[in-house]
């Protein structure tokens, strides 16, 4: 993690750096190694945009998880570019260079999971109960799955000069995103997310060389730090009687070659379950609840998490 001592109020936004459908993020004035994250209001899902909405609490909410989520992992050893919470939507970070990779961990086998393994499915198809008595619940890994996505941008990518690593693949398929099937080789085969290894269409018939997407990064030490991430932030919520199913992050390396967890961690980023196996995180939104409703489970969540500060 990185100090910044100065005061608050000598932190001075610069010029917007970028903008996502959740995030804004900005230059710091006078500062070349950190950036202000701020969240937006809105929520999205299946990277639709008629999906898109908003709640005019969803900026707060989400800062307050992720601040406190980065907190603890940074207590606890694991590596990120948090710095410190800055006000009820922003907080500071290092900067980082993205690496293109979208990293997944799951204690239960769950959403695209199933769907290249079936045979984890339980209860005549359903991941989980619906309702507290209904179904069985998901498979549970003793040792945590760790899983890698190559993150493309309309279904291609380009490395650090520029050049095309990968390009052609249809996000009308599914196949945007595609499944590292063999991350720890220097040579990785791309497969379809979503279908089995048996299925004639899972072989995306790419292989790209792993060197370009990792730069400065390697497969074991992302593994490493989100199995650290995921047993701090389960032994928490077990604590306050939640399950934490799985979750989605990604890392970046730092201008002194830091590998960290970058990004953001918070309600959008996870599977979170009550003691009843009721979600409290977006799949409901995904799953069409009101809005209302999940306002007040981000609300939820953020309080709990609160907590994390006693």
């Amino acid at each position: 993690m990185s100090e910044d001592l100065r005061p608050m109020e000598k932190i001075a936004r610069g010029e917007l750096v970028s903008e996502g459908k959740t995030k804004k993020i900005y230059a710091v004035q006078g500062d070349a190694k950190h950036a202000i994250v701020e969240y937006k209001n809105t929520i999205t899902a299946f990277d639709d945009p008629s999906f898109t909405k908003e709640f005019a609490t969803k900026a707060k909410y989400s800062n307050t998880t992720t601040s406190r989520v980065f907190e603890m992992l940074n207590t606890a050893g694991v590596p990120t570019a948090f710095v410190r919470q800055l006000s009820d939507t922003e907080f500071l970070a290092e900067k980082c260079t993205m690496v293109p990779l979208e990293v997944v961990v799951r204690r239960y086998a769950v959403g695209s999971y199933l769907k290249r393994h079936p045979e984890f499915a339980k209860s005549e198809g359903l991941p989980w109960p619906g309702l507290p008595g209904q179904g069985e619940p998901p498979h549970r890994f003793e040792k945590p799955m760790v899983e890698f996505f190559l993150k493309t941008t309309r279904g291609g990518l380009k490395d650090a000069q520029g050049e095309t690593i990968v390009e052609g693949l249809d996000p009308a398929k599914g196949e945007e995103d595609p499944f590292i099937e063999n991350p720890h080789d220097a040579q990785w085969r791309l497969v379809h997310p979503k279908k089995q290894s048996t299925d004639p269409e899972a072989s995306l018939g790419r292989t790209i060389d792993a060197a370009r997407v990792v730069g400065g990064a390697t497969i074991p030490e992302m593994g490493s730090a989100i199995v650290r991430a995921l047993e701090t932030l389960e032994l928490f919520f077990t604590t306050h009687a939640f399950k934490l199913i799985d979750f989605k992050i990604e890392f970046g390396v730092t201008q002194d070659g830091r590998v960290v967890i970058s990004d953001v961690i918070d309600n959008d980023s996870w599977r979170l379950r009550d003691k009843n196996w009721n979600d409290v995180s977006k799949q409901s939104f995904r799953d069409g609840e009101k809005l209302s409703k999940i306002e007040d489970k981000y609300e939820l969540v953020a309080a709990v998490l609160e907590q994390s500060r006693n």
